[in-house]
């Protein structure tokens, strides 16, 4: 699943990090892997507090606070990891995350026979073992089981 995601940021990635100034060449791999963590970490924390339905939707609205919160994490990460400026790092945020994204949505992935989508991507992580009650989301009821309530 990761790598099919790399594939995808290396894919997406050619104008607004690869050749792009800003970006020093040395840095563009851990460039989009940050990006990738971005992504991850906020469809991870989404689940976790219960929003996975909204996971499939990411895409369909770039202004979402879920969408924005992944980009201003990668923003602040490549910022203070390899100094790109705040306009670049802004910049590439804007382009890379919500192409990713519709990609995402769209299942234009090549993870196995269905795509690597945002709707599998969720999946996958509720049978991380965080989806207490097997219903395939996870919520509150899933914390309370969690805690034995």
């Amino acid at each position: 699943m990761l790598e099919d995601l790399m594939k995808m940021l290396q894919n997406s990635g050619q104008e607004s990090v690869i050749n792009n100034p800003a970006v020093p060449n040395e840095h563009n791999n851990a460039v989009l892997q940050s990006a990738g963590s971005s992504i991850m970490d906020t469809i991870k924390g989404m689940m976790a507090n219960g929003q996975g339905d909204q996971v499939a939707q990411l895409a369909n609205d770039p202004n979402s606070p879920a969408a924005q919160l992944m980009q201003n994490g990668f923003v602040q990460n490549i910022m203070q990891k390899f100094g790109i400026n705040g306009d670049a790092a802004k910049g590439i945020a804007a382009s890379l995350i919500p192409t990713v994204l519709s990609q995402l949505n769209k299942g234009n992935g090549q993870a196995g026979a269905g795509g690597l989508n945002l709707s599998n991507i969720s999946s996958m992580l509720g049978k991380t073992g965080l989806d207490k009650d097997g219903d395939g989301d996870v919520d509150l009821k899933d914390v309370t089981k969690m805690f034995g309530f």
